[in-house]
């Protein structure tokens, strides 16, 4: 008997069996991966029926549909049963984070820590719910303590790399971002990070292997291709540059950043006409980066409307 036949009015009428039939063939369609149906299976269901396991499976569709806010009331209704699995109150502390919902995260991970004191993924979330209120030490200390219980766990080490970045501690980044990449060496988010490190650390041939591999996995990461080029420009590497945002206004013609940075290059290169196209190129995709202009490539932008209005007599 499936959840077609009991619409259609075929299935038994019973409550009950109308109940467990709709149930299991959310569960059912949840293990296939068809969320969509699972989701309408389940809700039936509870249209029938307030049952905490079902709610939990519909909390789950919600989640691997990654439609949080939906599973968020379930999830808080789940939490407050006395009998509910610490998983639970776990999957809730997850949900805030994705919410962003930091003092809720932080107490949920707070009560939890009385029941599982040495549980590593309690202290991460925490310690996310504490860097997004701004408590950035305590947010180090308790990614540092999930790490000694866990040094494999990868999230509280790339969430400690991020903090240590905002705080420019480039050796630390470096430390905690190589093992990161040792264990998944096509993570761009990894490489992006440690190529930063290396460059501040002034390494710029290691960075620039890491973004030339970015760029290998993902051409059109746009935040390797400006600062895989900032190094070529550091490093006197013009011509490389100039192919290098060639390529990448050709992949992306509406990439505004790339002309800007073509244009600093051309102008470099005394191609002061080629320099005012692409700077007249990001002011129509971006007029907010007028204020960015500085300096010499500001005349450019002055010599070039002073061209265009000697060629408009009506001065528009």
């Amino acid at each position: 008997m499936s959840f077609l036949n009991t619409l259609f009015g075929k299935g038994p009428s019973n409550e009950a069996s109308q109940f467990e039939i709709l149930r299991d063939d959310g569960l059912r369609a949840m293990q296939m991966g068809e969320m969509p149906y699972a989701e309408k299976c389940l809700l039936a269901a509870l249209q029938l029926r307030e049952d905490a396991q079902t709610q939990s499976y519909l909390a789950e569709v919600y989640l691997r549909m990654e439609r949080h806010e939906q599973a968020l009331p379930l999830l808080e209704t789940l939490a407050k049963q006395a009998d509910t699995p610490a998983d639970v109150r776990l999957l809730l502390a997850q949900t805030q984070g994705e919410l962003k919902l930091w003092a809720d995260e932080r107490a949920t991970c707070q009560a939890l820590q009385q029941e599982l004191p040495d549980d590593a993924r309690v202290l991460y979330l925490l310690a996310e719910a504490e860097y997004g209120l701004d408590d950035t030490f305590g947010a180090i200390a308790h990614l540092t303590q999930s790490l000694e219980l866990r040094p494999d766990y990868r999230h509280p080490r790339w969430l400690r790399a991020q903090i240590l970045a905002d705080m420019k501690q480039w050796n630390e980044v470096l430390a905690d971002v190589e093992p990161l990449v040792d264990s998944d060496a096509e993570n761009t988010s990894y490489l992006l990070l440690r190529a930063e490190a290396l460059a501040s650390l002034q390494q710029p041939e290691a960075a620039v292997q890491d973004l030339e591999l970015v760029l290998s996995l993902n051409p059109y990461q746009r935040e390797a291709v400006l600062a895989l080029g900032a190094l070529y420009e550091q490093g006197s590497r013009w011509d490389k540059a100039l192919a290098l945002y060639d390529e990448a206004i050709e992949l992306q013609p509406d990439f505004a950043e790339a002309y800007k940075a073509r244009g600093a290059v051309k102008l470099h290169l005394k191609d002061e006409l080629g320099a005012a196209e692409d700077l007249k190129r990001t002011l129509e995709l971006a007029p907010e980066k007028a204020a960015d202009l500085s300096g010499e490539y500001t005349n450019v932008e002055n010599e070039f409307n002073a061209q265009y209005r000697r060629m408009n007599p009506y001065g528009f």
